[in-house]
């Protein structure tokens, strides 16, 4: 049992530490870090089979310790990176187009109590389309919806992007990153009709950028710019 402990934990940093470089670092897209993943088990496959070959004590050991762990990532991958979150919210839907004074006000989320109460449809202030990013692929609308409350919801629509680990939406002001972005919550789903409260400190006109954050990789999954 140790010594079956020992292989798995050595086995496990062999192969982790150079997938997840291979994968963050060096691939471009998903498809090429699954390419890149699957060579660097295939090698260190055949260079475990040639170490153990004349060591017959360390044949159960080292190989069933390489089939755990490449069954658990096969399955670990499936789950967090093929398969789909389908979520189907009745999303804000816009009325109207908003005059420029009701637009600059929503946007910079200084609406006054007065055209709050003048304001009687829910009106749309931005809309960006979804590209991905960082290797991923991803499309849909993000459009941003002032309801006569004064309230704003930021809607994803058309939306279907490349499923990720614990990836969040941010708001930022650059395209490029999360640095003083500000964080709407958990990504529901990476396909179907979703929507967003939108916090009433937030100046759209600075934070014009919604972005998909995968934590655990630290990269962006897909990046709308907000417009007019």
């Amino acid at each position: 049992m140790r010594r079956w402990l020992i292989s798995s934990a050595t086995i496990g940093a062999l192969i982790g530490i150079p997938a997840l470089i291979l994968q963050r670092w060096v691939a471009e897209t998903r498809f090429a870090a699954i390419v890149l993943v699957l060579a660097w088990f295939a090698l260190v496959g055949i260079g475990l089979a040639a170490y153990v070959w004349q060591r017959p004590a360390l044949r159960r050991p080292v190989l069933g310790a390489f089939a755990a762990i490449l069954a658990g990532t096969v399955a670990v991958g499936y789950a967090t990176g093929f398969r789909d979150m389908v979520v189907d919210e009745d999303v804000a839907m816009a009325a109207m187009r908003p005059s420029a004074e009701r637009r600059a006000r929503g946007l910079s989320g200084e609406g006054s109590a007065e055209g709050r109460t003048q304001a009687s449809k829910p009106a749309e202030l931005a809309r960006g389309r979804f590209a991905g990013a960082d290797g991923h692929a991803g499309t849909g609308v993000a459009t941003v919806v002032e309801q006569p409350s004064g309230e704003r919801l930021l809607t994803f629509t058309e939306f279907d992007v490349d499923p990720g680990v614990d990836v969040d939406v941010f708001l930022s002001a650059d395209p490029g990153g999360i640095d003083d972005a500000v964080e709407l919550g958990d990504l529901k789903g990476n396909v179907g009709d979703q929507q967003y409260p939108v916090p009433e400190h937030v100046d759209l006109r600075e934070h014009s950028n919604v972005i998909l954050w995968c934590n655990p990789f630290t990269v962006r999954i897909a990046v709308a710019e907000l417009g007019v």
